[in-house]
């Protein structure tokens, strides 16, 4: 399936506090924690001169799509990297402790979006770690359905 050929239409601009974010989850280890109900905030980490974290629009596209999409993602960072499933949470919730939550759609991804973390002065890992330790306290974990290989 060509990602720049989806059936969907653009989301709209303006996201809702009830709309489902997910964050892809690429680490084994954080899919077994997960499965266990433990969402680790690593999953939420970006790098260091990071402003936001990439997420999907969870609800405004068929599922196995957003799954085919994130194992795109997963090619394109290298050859043995694995895409297994979200974490979870509200817009409402990723909107929450000073962060604010853009939509960003891509060519490659409609449904794409930020959670800005406004990170302010000196120790932005400090705060990144924050974020991501809330935003995993929100989160529920969602498995990537079992899709055919787009390529």
């Amino acid at each position: 399936m060509n990602p720049g050929s989806r059936s969907i239409q653009t989301p709209p601009a303006e996201l809702d506090a009830d709309e489902d974010l997910g964050r892809g989850v690429f680490s084994g280890r954080n899919r077994k924690r997960a499965r266990r109900g433990i969402i680790d905030f690593d999953i939420f980490l970006e790098s260091e001169q990071a402003e936001s974290i990439s997420v999907d629009r969870m609800d405004h596209a068929p599922i196995d799509e957003l799954a085919v999409w994130s194992r795109e993602r997963a090619r394109n960072r290298g050859p043995s990297r694995q895409f297994y499933g979200w974490a979870v949470l509200k817009v409402r919730d990723a909107g929450k402790n000073g962060r604010t939550v853009k939509a960003t759609p891509t060519p490659q991804n409609r449904c794409h979006a930020d959670i800005l973390l406004n990170l302010t002065g000196e120790d932005r890992r400090r705060q990144q770690t924050e974020h991501a330790i809330r935003l995993a306290a929100h989160s529920r974990w969602r498995e990537a359905p079992v899709v055919p290989d787009s390529g």
